[in-house]
């Protein structure tokens, strides 16, 4: 009967072993993704911020293109087409940072 015992004991210690060791790994594989998410969470937001600002200083070029009397056509025409009347007139829109939209 204590060889019993002992041997239960062993295939509980070997199970508990083995059952920490998956958790480990587990874990692991969790915190490698969970790193990798967040170097790319902060990527994007980075390039985010940073297209947003470009949008902004594009819009402005175009606003001042229409202070100088352009149309929205003219500037895409001024521009060799390198953006649609849709996209230049969602960029004039485009109010610089501190500014409210209307």
């Amino acid at each position: 009967m204590t060889e019993t015992k002992t041997g239960d004991q062993s295939i509980r210690r070997a199970a508990r072993q083995a059952a920490v060791a998956a958790q480990a790994r587990r874990r692991a594989k969790t915190a490698e993704r969970d790193k990798r998410l967040d170097a790319a969470a902060l990527t994007l937001i980075v390039t985010l911020a940073e297209r947003d600002a470009l949008e902004r200083r594009a819009g402005a070029a175009i606003r001042a293109m229409l202070t100088d009397g352009l149309t929205l056509t003219d500037v895409v025409t001024w521009i060799d087409g390198e953006a649609t009347l849709k996209e230049a007139t969602r960029l004039a829109g485009l109010a610089p940072t501190g500014e409210p939209q209307p």
